[in-house]
């Protein structure tokens, strides 16, 4: 044996290993339960059940908002549906006007003999 290396008697070892009168005893295994376990294992069963209560109330307006944002979506596509109808409108109105304004302009530019000839060619084609 060196002389750095610590020197443990038998009797010392027999004395740190020997049993404690009182040993600790795991927590989790512990089966007494105090006055303050008690009223505090009964706060936790009346949160538990308030939770539960609150979680079926919440399912509730979960569903609800579900329902509405469903109903949102299909007046979303709806308005969309009338915003494109509204745009083909719109085109078609414009393009109406356009062919009236060239054809008051023919007719603006025609002289005396050739508007008959004008009016009948804008009649023809609907726009007088």
């Amino acid at each position: 044996m060196s002389e750095n290396e610590p020197h443990v008697s038998s009797d010392e070892l027999r004395a740190a290993l020997a049993p404690r009168g009182e040993s600790r005893r795991n927590p989790v295994l512990v089966s007494d339960r105090s006055e303050q376990a008690t009223a505090e294992l009964v706060e936790l069963r009346a949160a538990l059940d308030a939770s539960r209560d609150d979680a079926g109330e919440l399912r509730g307006q979960l569903d609800a908002a579900r329902a509405d944002a469903i109903e949102l979506r299909a007046a979303l596509d709806a308005s969309r549906g009338d915003a494109n109808e509204l745009r083909a409108e719109l085109a078609s109105v414009k393009a109406e006007s356009r062919e009236r304004r060239i054809g008051l302009d023919r007719l603006a530019g025609a002289g005396a003999f050739k508007r008959r000839a004008v009016i009948k060619d804008l009649e023809a084609r609907g726009l007088l």
